[in-house]
């Protein structure tokens, strides 16, 4: 049910649930969305706004890949070495520009 009202109604930082969340009804993008906007301006956020933006972090490290080439979270693919201490996201890892 809550992905039909997120259509109707965009996500903001405003009707952003941690619960939906951790329930798994935001695509990675919404969530990662919230996060750059709350972290844009993380010294001027009220405490609750903070603890919002630390459990969205907390929440993308767990759960997602986070490429140390462009910084965007991502979940993996075929190339992921889950040894490695560093990951690329599927496009910087095809993009032969860096070396």
């Amino acid at each position: 049910m809550g992905c039909k009202a997120q259509t109707a109604n965009p996500l903001t930082i405003h009707n952003f649930s941690l619960d939906e969340m951790y329930e798994e009804n935001y695509s990675l993008q919404q969530i990662y969305r919230i996060f750059k906007q709350l972290d844009k301006n993380w010294k001027a956020l009220e405490p609750k706004k903070i603890h919002i933006l630390e459990e969205i972090y907390d929440f993308l490290e767990e759960n997602y890949y986070k490429c140390y080439v462009c910084g965007d979270y991502f979940k993996d693919h075929a190339f992921v070495d889950e040894n490695a201490t560093r990951q690329e996201c599927y496009s910087c890892f095809t993009e032969t520009d860096f070396y």
